[in-house]
C-alpha cells in the first residue's frame, strides 16, 4: 500500500475483534512511531505498550474517553525534565507536536497493516501515571487503541469533500 492509499484507508475505528496484534506488526507500529521528528533529536518521547486485559481494563475504568476494547493500547508519553533540558521553556509544546507526530506514522502504519487504530482524548492523568508506574516528570500525550476491526471501513475519497481546511497563497484570504 502507498503512502496516500494508507491516507485515505486511515479511518477511526471503535470496534476491534478479541484477535492479538502479531509481535510483526507491533514492530512495525513502533518503527513507524521512532520515525516521527523530535525535537532536537533528543530522547524524550518513548513508548509503553499495554496489552494485558486486566491494565487495559483498569485504564478504561479511570479514561472513559478510551471507549473502544482494543486488544492492544499504544500510549506515547513525554520525559518532561528531559524535554525542558534539552530545549528549554518550549519543551511542553514541543513534546506535544512530537507526540502528534509519531501517532500519526502509527495510525497510517495500523492503515497500512490492515488494523484499526485511532487517537483518543486523556483524561486523569496521575491515575493513567500510576497504573502505568510513570513518574510524574512523565506525561502521556496519547493512547491509541490498536488491533484488528471488527469491519473495515471503506476508504475516504481521495477527494475529501468536508475539506475543513482553507487554504491561502502567501497571504491570509488569497487564493
Amino acid at each position: 500500500m502507498d503512502f496516500f492509499e494508507a491516507l485515505t484507508r486511515k479511518r477511526a475505528c471503535r470496534d476491534f475483534t478479541d484477535e492479538p496484534v502479531s509481535e510483526e506488526h507491533v514492530d512495525r507500529l513502533l518503527y513507524a512511531a521512532s520515525w516521527a521528528p523530535i525535537a532536537s533529536n533528543r530522547p524524550y518521547r518513548h513508548c509503553i505498550l499495554v496489552d494485558d486485559p486486566n491494565v487495559i481494563q483498569a485504564i478504561r475504568q479511570i479514561s472513559p474517553s478510551l471507549q473502544p476494547e482494543s486488544p492492544l493500547l499504544l500510549v506515547i508519553y513525554s520525559d518532561l525534565e528531559l524535554a525542558h533540558a534539552s530545549v528549554g521553556k518550549v519543551g511542553d509544546r514541543c513534546t506535544a507536536v512530537d507526540a502528534g507526530a509519531s501517532g500519526e506514522n502509527v495510525l497510517l502504519a495500523a492503515a497500512a497493516l490492515g488494523l484499526g487504530a485511532q487517537f483518543t482524548m486523556i483524561s486523569a492523568m496521575s491515575g493513567i501515571r500510576t497504573i502505568l508506574g510513570l513518574p510524574s516528570s512523565c506525561r502521556v500525550d496519547l493512547i491509541i487503541p490498536i488491533g484488528h476491526a471488527e469491519r473495515m471501513l471503506p476508504p475516504v475519497s481521495a477527494e475529501k469533500p468536508n475539506r475543513a481546511q482553507k487554504v491561502y497563497r502567501n497571504q491570509y484570504g488569497v487564493e
